[in-house]
C-alpha cells in the first residue's frame, strides 16, 4: 500500500502546448499547490416555485489549473527548469576535455515558448496513488533566494490549461548523485567589489497573459499564454550596515552590476559544480539603514534590474556533470 512518502512531482517538456508529454524528470517539490480552476456560470430568472439556483441552471467552466513548484537547488538536474526561465537557453556544452558541462540562461526580447506537464501524484486515505496529470504548463513567474543558515531554493508559478486524471501515472526519475547548493557556497559581490550580504533574493514576473479564452467551441480551452507588457526582474539584498557606499548609490541612482556565485564540489581539475547569476545593470530602490537596540544595523536593499542596451539583463550559468537538459 503506497503512504504518503510516495507522493511525487513529475515534469516533462511538451512538444505541443497542452498535449501531455511523457514525464521524464521527477523534482522534490516541498509542497503541493496545484489546482484545477473552475468558473460557474448560473441562470437566474422568474420562475415561480424555486427554492434556490436549480441544478440545471448552472454551467462549470473549465478555466485551466495554477500551482506552484518549490525546490531546493541540486547540483544535478536543474538544467531542465533553466530552458523556461528566460528566453534564450544554451548548453549543456562540455567545459575543455573534462566531465563538466555548462548550461546558460539568458534573458531576451522574446519571451519563453516552453510549456510542460507536470503530474503530482497524490496518495488516498486508502492508500491509493492517484495522480492529477496538469498540461500545457507555461511558467510566468520565478523567485530564487539564499538566506544565511538556508539552502538555494527555487520557486516557479504555473499556469496550466487543463487538469485530468485519466493519464496514467508516471515513473519518477530523479537526477542521481544529488547535493544542495547551501549558503556556506554562497558569495556576493556589488559593483564588482566582493560584499559580505545576509541575504539574496530574485524575483521575475514574465508578464504573460494567461487568459486567453475564444469563443471556440471545438476548441474551449484557453491558448497559450503570450508576453504582452514588460517583464520585471527584481530583488533584495540585506547587508550589514557599513559605510554609505550602498547608500549613496541609492540615492544617487546609480546603476551597478550585481553577482552571485554558488561553489560546490570540484568536478574534475579547476572545475567546479556552480551556479552563476550576473544582473549587469542594477538599480537601488531602497531603502535607509536601519539601527537596533539588539543587532548590528542593517541595510535592505531593495533594487531593479534594468536593460544597458550591451549585455543581457539576467543570465544564470549551471555548471553539473549533466551532459543534457
Amino acid at each position: 500500500m503506497a503512504s504518503i512518502l510516495d507522493v511525487a512531482i513529475l515534469l516533462g517538456k511538451e512538444s505541443t502546448y497542452g498535449t501531455p508529454a511523457t514525464l521524464s524528470d521527477a523534482f522534490e517539490g516541498k509542497a503541493d499547490t496545484y489546482q484545477k480552476v473552475h468558473e460557474y456560470i448560473d441562470s437566474i430568472g422568474f420562475r415561480g416555485g424555486m427554492e434556490t439556483l436549480r441544478s440545471d441552471r448552472r454551467n462549470a467552466i473549465a478555466m485551466g489549473g495554477e500551482g506552484s513548484l518549490e525546490l531546493d537547488i541540486l547540483t544535478t538536474g536543474w538544467g531542465f527548469l533553466l530552458q523556461a526561465m528566460l528566453g534564450s537557453v544554451s548548453g549543456p556544452t562540455q567545459i575543455a576535455a573534462t566531465t563538466a558541462y555548462k548550461t546558460t540562461a539568458t534573458s531576451t526580447a522574446a519571451d519563453p515558448d516552453d510549456s510542460f506537464t507536470v503530474q503530482i501524484q497524490r496518495v488516498d486515505a486508502l492508500g491509493t496513488l492517484q495522480s492529477y496529470t496538469h498540461h500545457g504548463g507555461v511558467i510566468t513567474g520565478w523567485s530564487l533566494k539564499q538566506d544565511v543558515g538556508g539552502l538555494l531554493v527555487a520557486n516557479y508559478d504555473f499556469d496550466f490549461e487543463d487538469v485530468d486524471t485519466s493519464t496514467g501515472n508516471g515513473t519518477p526519475a530523479y537526477a542521481a548523485s544529488n547535493s544542495p547548493f547551501d549558503w556556506t557556497m554562497a558569495a556576493c559581490t556589488l559593483d564588482s567589489v566582493a560584499t559580505d550580504i545576509q541575504s539574496f533574493e530574485l524575483t521575475a514576473d514574465l508578464a504573460l497573459k494567461t487568459d486567453r479564452h475564444f469563443l471556440n467551441a471545438t476548441s474551449p480551452l484557453k491558448k497559450q499564454p503570450i508576453r504582452t507588457g514588460m517583464p520585471v526582474y527584481e530583488g533584495t539584498i540585506s547587508l550589514e550596515h557599513i559605510g554609505v557606499v550602498e547608500y549613496a548609490d541609492f540615492v544617487a541612482g546609480t546603476i551597478i552590476p550585481i553577482t552571485m556565485t554558488w561553489t560546490g564540489a570540484v568536478i574534475e581539475s579547476a572545475e567546479v559544480e556552480e551556479v552563476v547569476i550576473t544582473l549587469a545593470a542594477c538599480q537601488y530602490t531602497g531603502n535607509e539603514p536601519v539601527s537596533s537596540l539588539t543587532d548590528t544595523p542593517v541595510s535592505t536593499l531593495p533594487f531593479k534590474v534594468l536593460d544597458n542596451g550591451t549585455a543581457a539583463a539576467v543570465v544564470i550559468e549551471y555548471t553539473s556533470v549533466d551532459t543534457a537538459l
